[in-house]
């Protein structure tokens, strides 16, 4: 028998112009048992113009070798609520997607590019591509993305696209976060074309979880706490 074992824990803080309007608190977890799979769980917190809170979850589960097995977002604002899911045959290369909404459950099934990522809206997994493939250190690296636009109802089926990393230096950078400085692998993350849609990320060595992103215009989320437990887990990250 098997439990989770919690890796990480934290909170991000969310900026618009230099103004909090958000916050995510995350953990990190891992059955106690060899190869056991991995959590990254985030609940997002959001005050919207009608002064109402914008809930969403994410559980993001993965392999021991970080292949996507189960993804659910959950979401909820007033009376409204939605739930999304992927669930993974990693044998077949299927995923198994479904959507219920204001216009019920839906479902799809297709066959995916080998190890591709969910986007979801939680930041800490807009980065686990990197667990299944390393960043190249010479050139920009490819990920095989799958997105959807489904939020309350199901407006179309998922779809499935690129995007790039490039390592900008093979030193880590220092940052100053909270009056703490801390390392970070600084890399910028683009779709398409080079500079469309082009963020600098400044990655963790907890699973390449990033500390802090920049977004255009005048977006920011970086971490404000992350508490690592249990010795043996610390040692992973070494």
């Amino acid at each position: 028998m098997s439990f989770d074992e919690k890796l990480l824990d934290g909170k991000y803080l969310y900026f618009k112009d230099g103004a909090q309007y958000s916050e995510e608190v995350f953990k990190v977890t891992k059955e106690s048992k060899s190869q056991g799979n991995y959590t990254f769980s985030s609940e997002i917190l959001s005050r919207v113009a009608t002064g109402e809170f914008l809930k969403v979850y994410v559980d993001y589960e993965l392999s021991h070798q970080f292949e996507p097995l189960n993804v659910r977002i959950k979401r909820s604002l007033g009376e409204r609520k939605s739930t999304e899911r992927y669930v993974f045959d990693t044998k077949e290369r299927i995923v198994h997607y479904s959507f219920d909404g204001a216009d019920g459950h839906n479902e799809m099934v297709k066959v995916v590019p080998a190890k591709a990522h969910i986007a979801t809206p939680a930041f800490l997994t807009s980065t686990l591509m990197t667990q299944i493939k390393r960043i190249d250190s010479t050139q920009v690296t490819q990920y095989a993305i799958i997105t959807s636009q489904n939020l309350w109802s199901y407006e179309s089926p998922f779809s499935e696209g690129q995007v790039y990393v490039d390592l900008k230096s093979l030193d880590s950078v220092e940052l100053e976060l909270n009056g703490n400085k801390i390392s970070a692998t600084h890399c910028t993350m683009f779709e398409g074309e080079k500079n469309e849609f082009e963020t600098d990320f400044f990655l963790s060595k907890y699973f390449n979880i990033p500390y802090q992103a920049k977004f255009p215009n005048d977006i920011e989320i970086r971490v404000d706490k992350l508490k690592t437990y249990e010795v043996e887990y610390k040692n992973m990250f070494k």
